[in-house]
């Protein structure tokens, strides 16, 4: 089964709902599809590369670099925008070597705005590698 690249993939292992992606669901014009493993996030890419990926959470763990080349080996992925998303009172929120393979870092609580910019700059970078 391929998927189109037109959705966004959020990895939430952390909270195992959907609360970090209400905002995420709310004005996009994109399908969201909420992992709760990075073995469901690593499977979903593998059906198709979504145009955004968001690591949530506070845990280093989930961002790891082999993770993020994980999520990259297979097919366009390389054109997708991986971006972690934690709360400011993570200790581990500075953008450091150990979160490299990442596009960017953000901190919680994001604008609808902000997230809507990145959704699209996201779509952009996909359709034009």
């Amino acid at each position: 089964m391929n998927l189109p690249q037109d959705y966004i993939l959020v990895l939430d292992p952390e909270r195992g709902h959907c609360d970090g992606a209400n905002l995420l669901e709310s004005d996009l014009q994109y399908p969201v599809f909420v992992a709760n493993s990075t073995e469901q996030a690593v499977t979903r890419v593998s059906q198709g590369a979504p145009c955004l990926v968001i690591l949530m959470g506070n845990n280093v763990q989930t961002w790891s670099q082999p993770l993020v080349h994980q999520l990259r080996q297979h097919g366009h992925s390389s054109d997708m925008t991986i971006v972690a998303l934690t709360d400011s009172t993570s200790p581990q929120w500075n953008y450091s070597e150990d979160l490299s393979g990442l596009d960017g870092l953000l901190v919680q609580p994001l604008s609808t705005d902000i997230l809507r910019s990145l959704v699209e700059s996201a779509f952009a970078r996909s359709i034009c590698h």
